[in-house]
């Protein structure tokens, strides 16, 4: 059975730091120095006053722990005799850097984790909490392929394929090569070469050389080009 923890107690919960939640568990479940210590012994011991019994209680509570242990996991305890394992401050840190939110509401206990690192179940290590969980979407996963082309397209969970952005920038340029064409290039030419000649009839030639000098050149790249 899960405990139930308010918004407010998991605000200070979340508040305290690692090492005030390790030296309270270490000291209450293990006890300091071979003396078995209660909740308001550790509130002293860690905090410097014994009202922070609360405090200590509720770090226990946070990671799903009921009723009377005090001494729980102390050296010599039953745990240890079971199986062949003495509990220790670095499995208390390694549980709550696992668990940073504690468990009270995925129903993991103590026991189950120090389980699982004697026996090694899995052969892999617990995933680690997000502190601050989130709800998230998962991202689709995308795969992408080359066409015969060497247009890149992606495929997303749907089995749709989604032509890249770089494939389209080339489509594009593809695209824009049309405007080097015969046909526009030819009238280009004879556009320009028409305006020169009736400027240079009407006498404005050389009056508006800079308009004469662009019309030259483009005429000429035009010409240019569709010997190429």
């Amino acid at each position: 059975m899960n405990n139930y923890i308010t918004d407010d107690e998991l605000n200070t919960f979340r508040s305290l730091s690692l090492k005030d939640k390790v030296d309270c568990m270490e000291a209450y479940l293990i006890g300091v120095n071979g003396r078995k210590m209660n909740m308001a012994e550790v509130g002293s011991y860690v905090f410097g006053n014994e009202n922070y019994s609360y405090t200590v209680s509720l770090i226990h509570r946070c990671y799903n722990f009921s009723g009377q242990n005090g001494g729980k996991y102390r050296n010599g305890c039953q745990f240890e005799k079971n199986h062949g394992h003495r509990v220790n401050r670095l499995d208390i840190e390694t549980f709550i850097r696992t668990y940073p939110n504690g468990t009270y509401d995925n129903g993991i206990t103590f026991d189950q984790f120090l389980l699982s690192r004697v026996k090694g179940v899995g052969n892999a290590a617990p995933e680690i909490q997000n502190p601050y969980p989130r709800a998230s979407r998962p991202a689709a996963r995308v795969s992408r392929q080359t066409n015969a082309n060497g247009g890149n397209y992606s495929r997303n969970q749907g089995g749709n394929y989604n032509r890249s952005q770089g494939s389209n920038r080339q489509g594009r340029g593809q695209r824009s090569n049309g405007a080097d064409s015969p046909i526009v290039l030819t009238i280009m030419a004879v556009i320009s070469i028409i305006i020169l000649i009736g400027m240079l009839l009407s006498g404005n030639l050389f009056k508006h050389w800079m308009i004469s000098l662009f019309l030259f050149l483009v005429a000429f790249g035009s010409v240019s080009s569709l010997k190429k």
